[in-house]
């Protein structure tokens, strides 16, 4: 019977879909699939999480469907996943600088272990570069950066307003793609999309994308203290981590400890993609069809406007955000909804768009 499983070469550049019956047979697809010009026999097939050869039917019948396996030429070396994306944080190369999606689909299984290893690195860090700031003070710091990027703290502020930038484009991208937005009469349904895009951007802007979030220098609004220690939230739905002491990062201490950041959240609490998106999408299609009902006098017709600033508020603001470990991150529902924010005429104020 045939079984289902993953294969890569040492690059890692694609993964193919391989079902075989047995070694040999997998062996042998895998190396026509992934272009390998050579005979099967100077091949190697190895388990890519662990390193682990196999060499046999009998291990191979034990490992469950869509294990990921690397196959290599008999003059390549075997380097683990743990390995290869640990050595993809310490290059200087350019390429393999933004590699936090990588990280974290390495890290979604037997999380607990890997960050023991990565730990290791984090405590062997210098405290005593810690506070300096300047690229020319602590240049190592800054390896791969943009040379624009001349303090720790401009660096750090720069990383959350990608990432702010990111949940614009995200929810932008969701709202352009809808049937509203697509085959509205007359446009009129694009434009209320378009309308409260430009709105939501506009207040993001105004706010300068709160990139204070990681800045340790900036005010209250900042969410580390005054070294650049950030702690762990803790899971969506409680007030605080529960691995007291073990979720903490300084990325301003050590450039790994700077890109290994990058695998910490900035969770919504009422989820992005799931409640707040299609909770906008639905206040507007009341805005397109006349069908208002005012969240703040509870009153029911038209014209009427929606209040921008309530979703910003849940999208980009610490009012829906936690930052948080990878171990903190629930990627199952949430159970906390976002609302229609919908005003009335009389009370139609602030950064709103208005149906007419």
């Amino acid at each position: 019977m045939k079984r289902g499983y993953k294969v890569t070469d040492v690059k890692r550049e694609k993964k193919i879909g391989i079902a075989a019956e047995n070694l040999k047979e997998f062996i042998e697809k895998s190396a026509q699939k992934l272009g390998f010009n050579v005979r099967c026999a100077d091949c190697r097939l190895y388990v890519a999480e662990d390193g682990t050869q196999v060499d046999d039917d009998e291990y191979l019948d034990t490992l469950p469907p869509q294990t990921l396996f690397i196959l290599l030429k008999n003059t390549e070396k075997m380097v683990t996943d743990f390995d290869y994306y640990y050595s993809m944080i310490r290059s200087t190369k350019k390429d393999y600088i933004d590699i936090g999606t990588a990280a974290k689909d390495f890290l979604s299984t037997n999380i607990k272990e890997k960050f023991k290893v990565f730990q290791k690195y984090i405590s062997a860090a210098d405290d005593a570069k810690t506070m300096l700031s300047e690229r020319t003070q602590d240049p190592v710091w800054f390896e791969g950066l943009e040379a624009s990027e001349k303090t720790k703290e401009q660096s750090m502020s720069k990383r959350v307003k990608e990432r702010m930038r990111g949940y614009y484009y995200k929810t932008k991208s969701a709202l352009q793609s809808s049937e509203l937005y697509i085959h509205s009469k007359n446009g009129r349904g694009k434009k209320l999309i378009d309308q409260f895009l430009s709105d939501l951007r506009n207040i993001l802007e105004s706010y300068k994308y709160n990139e204070d979030y990681f800045n340790r220098r900036a005010g209250k609004n900042k969410m580390c203290n005054d070294t650049g220690l950030f702690k762990c939230g803790g899971l969506w739905n409680i007030k605080k981590c529960t691995y007291e002491g073990e979720h903490i990062i300084n990325p301003y201490r050590s450039r790994e400890e700077r890109i290994i950041f990058q695998t910490w959240n900035l969770d919504h609490k009422i989820e992005l993609s799931r409640s707040i998106i299609p909770k906008i999408l639905e206040a507007i299609e009341g805005l397109y069809n006349g069908d208002i009902k005012c969240v703040l006098c509870d009153s029911y017709g038209k014209p009427g406007g929606l209040e921008t600033d309530r979703y910003f508020l849940q999208i980009f603001t610490k009012e829906n955000l936690k930052l948080v470990h990878i171990v903190c991150h629930h990627k199952g529902r949430h159970d906390a909804h976002s609302d229609l924010y919908t005003v009335c005429k009389n009370c139609f104020v602030g950064q709103s768009i208005e149906y007419k």
